[in-house]
This record gives C-alpha cells, sequence and structure tokens, in this order.
C-alpha cells in the first residue's frame, strides 16, 4: 500500500509556504486512505498563533526557516521510524517554510492506522519529535515592530 500511495502524494518533508495547499493535501491524502486498510485516520494541522509563545508580545506573523535537506532527511526518518514502532498503515508530516499570519496553516500530520490507540500515540510522538528534531527555526515578528527567533516550530 504505502508505495501506491507515495507516487501520488507528497513525501514527508519541508515544502515552501506558497507550492502546497495544506488542507487540500490532507484531503487528498484522505480519500486515498479511507479505503484502505485502516481503522482509523487522524490529522494534526499546526497553524501561527496570535498570542506569542515566549513573550506577553501581539505577534503580527511567523516566518519559519529550514535547512531544507537536513530537515527532509529527519522528518522522512521520523516518518519511518513511527510507522515501523506502531505497525501504521500510513504516516506523513509535511512542514512549511515561509511567512505566516495568525491562524494560517504551517504543518500537517496524517496517521492511519488499524486502531485508534496507535494512532494517538503515534501523533503525539510524531508532533513532539517534529518540533524538536529538524532544523526548522521560528520568528515571532511582532506588532510593535519587534521580532524574535523562538528555536524550532
Amino acid at each position: 500500500m504505502d508505495k501506491e500511495i507515495r507516487l501520488r502524494m507528497l513525501p514527508p518533508g519541508v515544502y515552501d509556504k506558497d507550492s502546497v495547499d495544506l488542507y487540500k493535501e490532507i484531503y487528498e491524502t484522505y480519500k486515498k486512505l479511507v479505503y484502505k486498510d485502516a481503522g482509523t485516520i487522524l490529522t494534526f494541522i499546526g497553524v501561527s498563533k496570535e498570542l506569542s509563545t515566549v513573550s506577553d508580545k501581539i505577534v503580527k506573523s511567523v516566518t519559519i526557516e529550514a535547512y531544507k535537506e537536513e530537515a527532509d532527511k529527519t522528518i522522512q526518518s521520523i516518518c519511518s521510524e513511527i510507522k515501523h514502532k506502531h505497525s501504521l498503515n500510513y504516516i506523513n508530516i509535511v512542514h512549511l517554510q515561509g511567512d505566516f499570519l495568525p491562524s494560517e496553516p504551517i504543518v500537517f500530520v496524517i496517521i492511519a492506522s488499524k486502531s485508534r490507540k496507535e494512532a494517538f500515540e503515534s501523533m503525539k510522538e510524531a508532533v513532539e519529535r517534529y518540533k524538536n528534531e529538524p532544523p526548522i527555526f521560528k520568528k515571532e515578528n511582532y506588532s510593535d515592530g519587534s521580532s524574535k527567533w523562538i528555536s524550532s516550530s
């Protein structure tokens, strides 16, 4: 099943904001998975937010930058390891880079598994790992004109 799915879907990795419509990608992936041997399909969408994660400032925009080659390898490795560890049918992590206004999607994770238990455990692990392991960097740009790099996504 994975070989067939990978031929038609984006591989895990980092993409420029304007090159991918995350909502469309989730829908297209779901359509391809829904008829497969999966009892659960879970999705996670990470969006930029207006309140800073490191200060009490209002965020005007978020800038995401990645060392793409290394980030792609790391994200692909995360997906492969989690897929085998939890015997998943499918997992994908697609992370965008560029400038994002509050409420715009930045990342999606989609998991298909035989049962919800594996899906929920896998999702938690996937989100924690993509936020910490790949060289992806986030800068908050504040409404007062200042900005701050706040490390990984």
